[in-house]
């Protein structure tokens, strides 16, 4: 920056930089402070699920141990009818020596009474054996419970016999008769409603945990880490105001260029050369882009407000910010047109001070036709610019002579 930089470019280039400082400083925050978004609890809904399982699988217990506690006392009040005797095969062998008392002949049990009874028993042994693992993880066992599940577990491991052989039919339903035969199997259905409702009230309790847990789902992976995507976004917006600085420079160095030379002309037959030119750079656009700066520190603080978990978006926001904030800027300096040249002239008179002051010229010019004067000013070689100048300049005096004289006049007559 030097003395031909105007106030208006300062002013424009210090309110950018300060734009710029909060909105990216408030990006930051809002980029380095994100959550993820609440999403309910998979954990939470898993244990849901199992304790579902886990209940269904106790109320098949429950009605798996009802039904044997049934079909147990039905089966034992078959195995009177049928002649069944409990199998005592697997008893201890009798003290040699000792006379083992003669049975006497008996009826043979009656296969199709005993094992049709003794099947629907054995069916449910089956289907409640596999429960003990999950009974006990709920209830503690007692002894009752031990010594019935021990019994159905002996109880389902007999295997069921082919259909029409009647021998091991009646082996069958007597090895399943000396299993269930003094079973507690009212202390195993006990046992099974309970865990039941146990199970049922920890399902509640995992579906209404389920329902309310939620967690915070992590951060969206983009095409670049986060960290690296927020250092882009701030190293673009930093380099815009670089640029807009280094434009705003090369814009006074330009002017400077172009003005220092004339100064050695005030004194000589072309020192309108000097006013000339005076008026040609202040009809010229100011330097700098403080477009650039303003789009990409606003894009990049709107892309933080709205997608501030997606550090890419920041980046995008600060891009696309660019090329619009430079359109806004160029928008504005055709708004503004001529405007402020009469201002622009003046500041750059104050600074250089040519031989012809600007402010005669500028009094010469109408108010409202600075654009028409410019495009026709524009057009002017050097030496007809510089002619132009001095004539307005001269035509200027004259008015103010003129007018002082008329002044005068004016005066005398009233004090005659």
């Amino acid at each position: 920056m030097n003395e031909y930089t105007r106030r208006e470019e300062v002013q424009w280039t210090f309110a950018a930089a300060m734009l710029l400082v909060i909105c990216v400083a408030t990006s930051i925050v809002r980029l380095l402070t994100a959550e993820g978004p609440l999403v309910p609890d998979s954990a939470a809904a898993q244990a849901a699920e199992v304790a579902e399982v886990r209940a269904t699988q106790a109320h098949t217990c429950a009605v798996a141990a009802d039904k044997l506690a049934t079909e147990v006392g039905l089966f034992k009040q078959s195995a009177e009818k049928a002649r069944l005797k409990a199998d005592t095969s697997d008893a201890p062998a009798p003290i040699r020596g000792r006379a083992v008392p003669k049975k006497k002949a008996e009826r043979a049990p009656d296969a199709e009474l005993g094992w049709g009874a003794a099947a629907l028993s054995h069916k449910q042994a089956k289907l409640l054996a596999p429960c003990r693992g999950l009974v006990e993880s709920v209830q503690a066992p007692r002894p009752e419970t031990s010594s019935g599940w021990d019994a159905v577990a002996k109880a389902a491991a007999v295997d069921a016999p082919a259909d029409g052989d009647k021998q091991a039919q009646i082996t069958a339903a007597s090895k399943l008769l000396a299993a269930l035969q003094s079973a507690r199997v009212d202390a195993l259905a006990t046992a099974t409603s309970g865990a039941e409702a146990t199970s049922k009230a920890a399902l509640e309790a995992a579906k209404a945990k389920a329902a309310t847990s939620v967690v915070r789902a992590p951060l969206p992976k983009g095409a670049l880490p986060r960290e690296v995507a927020v250092c882009a976004g701030v190293a673009l917006a930093l380099a815009s105001l670089l640029v807009s600085f280094l434009s705003a420079r090369a814009v006074a160095m330009r002017r400077a260029a172009s003005l220092a030379p004339l100064r050695q002309l005030a004194a000589t037959r072309e020192r309108g050369l000097q006013a000339a030119e005076i008026l040609k750079l202040a009809a010229q656009h100011n330097g700098g882009e403080p477009g650039l700066v303003v789009g990409a520190a606003l894009g990049g603080l709107i892309a933080a407000l709205v997608a501030r978990t997606d550090a890419d978006v920041f980046v995008g926001g600060v891009m696309a910010g660019l090329p619009v904030g430079l359109g806004f800027q160029w928008v504005i300096r055709l708004l503004l047109g001529a405007s402020r040249w009469r201002a622009r002239a003046a500041e750059l008179g104050e600074t250089e001070k040519p031989a012809i002051p600007i402010v005669l010229v500028l009094t010469s010019v109408n108010v409202g036709l600075e654009a028409q004067f410019m495009q026709f000013f524009s057009s002017l070689s050097a030496e007809e610019s510089a002619a132009t100048v001095e004539k307005l300049a001269v035509q200027a005096e004259e008015r103010i002579l003129a007018n002082a004289e008329a002044n005068k006049t004016a005066g005398a007559s009233r004090g005659f």
